[in-house]
């Protein structure tokens, strides 16, 4: 799944920061017999509602034309509900989303708008072992549907987009260190069908270490991921246009401090790389290599008993190369501003 607006039920498994804590986990259930419904209606959890606007401006390879291209898209997490059951180890959550995409070129000879609406259903299922231990597995499904018009004559192309991810989590913390670490593989499968444009289909896996440690207010912990993805793609007449093997990997150091009577502030800074090899298609025998850079700064803040309000900023650029392009390169520099308002339940 996108990275830069990963689900609320990852921020549930992995999450250390102590107010995303308290508003994910609720009170304490209360000691109740084995009557289901009983149990069932004894949860915690929230409801709400973000807004997210990601900027892109590309810079394409000189051979391409070399153009700044700007893409827009504005996501709106119309209602997310979250549901967290103690008694049984486990939480649910449902959102639904609107998003707004408008790509245009330098000389605005090219506009491309994509209008579409997204649900996002994820599960997690928690074992509590003892000494600091739990494992457990996180199911996401984000399934998308879009229409696509072009100033190129396209109209009403129809797009649909379901992506899979499993996730079988291993997590510690050790309250008289007051440190742990937060562990998980992942199982991802997307597929993507844009009607004439044409289908693509990835598959991979991936794994993802985090140690961290707390000084009194302050958290330090650094994020450490890997992914091997195979990748299908064909045109609208069913011919291979890309057959590829990718590859990323990053560290991500975070820092966060939780002040005293107020909220929690938090700055992570991605260092990573990917590759892509065509083994088939118009690129067969060709590679692309990217450079990541991701600089991450947000606050959130409890206000009252039961709101979380959350403000984050997100820069980013990928400078990409090519070894049918040699000396070229394409650069693509991201703005992302999110903000998320949490009523806990």
């Amino acid at each position: 799944m996108n990275r830069t607006a990963l689900s609320l039920s990852i921020a549930c498994a992995l999450s250390t920061t102590p107010t995303a804590f308290a508003a994910d986990n609720g009170p304490a259930p209360q000691p109740m017999g084995g009557n289901i419904l009983t149990q069932a209606l004894d949860f915690g959890g929230h409801v709400g509602t973000s807004i997210e606007i990601e900027d892109k401006d590309i810079t394409n390879y000189q051979t391409w034309g070399g153009q700044t291209e700007n893409e827009r898209t504005t996501t709106h997490e119309v209602l997310g509900v979250f549901y967290k059951n103690a008694h049984w180890n486990f939480s649910a959550l449902y959102a639904f989303k609107l998003s707004d995409r408008v790509k245009r070129s330098q000389d605005r000879s090219y506009t491309e708008t994509e209008d579409g609406f997204k649900h996002l259903i994820s599960i997690d299922k928690k074992f509590s072992l003892p000494n600091g231990f739990e494992t457990g597995v996180i199911y996401d499904l984000e399934y998308t549907l879009g229409t696509i018009a072009t100033t190129a004559g396209v109209s009403n192309l129809r797009t649909k987009n379901a992506e899979h991810s499993l996730r079988p989590y291993f997590n510690y913390y050790s309250n008289e260190h007051d440190a742990g670490f937060q562990f998980n593989l992942e199982y991802l499968y997307n597929d993507e069908d844009k009607s004439a444009w044409g289908t693509r289909v990835e598959e991979g896996y991936s794994i993802l270490f985090k140690p961290y440690k707390r000084f009194g207010n302050w958290e330090l912990g650094a994020e450490f991921y890997y992914q091997i993805k195979d990748n299908e793609a064909r045109n609208g007449q069913g011919s291979i246009n890309e057959v590829s093997d990718f590859t990323e990997k990053y560290i991500e150091p975070i820092v966060q401090y939780s002040f005293e009577d107020a909220g929690t502030l938090y700055v992570r800074a991605r260092y990573g790389d990917n590759e892509t090899k065509h083994t088939e298609g118009w690129a067969s025998g060709e590679q692309y290599f990217k450079d990541i850079r991701k600089a991450t700064m947000g606050y959130e803040q409890s206000v009252g008993d039961n709101w979380l309000l959350k403000g984050e900023y997100e820069w980013a650029q990928d400078t990409e190369t090519f070894t049918q392009l040699a000396g070229e390169e394409k650069v693509v520099e991201q703005n992302t501003f999110l903000l998320q308002a949490i009523y806990r339940l």
